[in-house]
């Protein structure tokens, strides 16, 4: 969350790379539980927005660099919670206007 004089984090969650999550011993000698499992973080960081909307936290415009921008299902997750946004992309991702569709091949 952030206001113009002051910014803070009112979520987070363990980031368990696909290779923790995949190795049972290294997953039990560190003591993760088995309920965690992997998620890409533009995956977590959508659950903790839509739990931000469900608490109903006051919205606001969602900003986020190309590593979430990039993840189409993220910025779907968005659009769906009626969230305004300002995602980063890399400059190889074709966009189109709003109510355009990409042409047939």
């Amino acid at each position: 969350m952030a206001t113009a004089s002051a910014s803070l984090p009112i979520a987070d969650q363990l980031y368990l790379p696909e290779s923790w999550a995949n190795d049972e011993q290294r997953r039990r000698k560190a003591g993760v539980p088995e309920r965690i499992g992997f998620h890409t973080k533009p995956q977590i960081a959508a659950a903790q927005i839509r739990q931000a909307v469900e608490d109903d936290v006051p919205r606001g415009v969602v900003l986020a660099d190309a590593g979430y921008g990039n993840d189409g299902q993220f910025r779907t997750a968005l659009t769906e919670l009626e969230l305004r946004y300002v995602v980063g992309v890399q400059s190889s991702m074709s966009v189109w206007a709003p109510g355009t569709e990409p042409l047939p091949a």
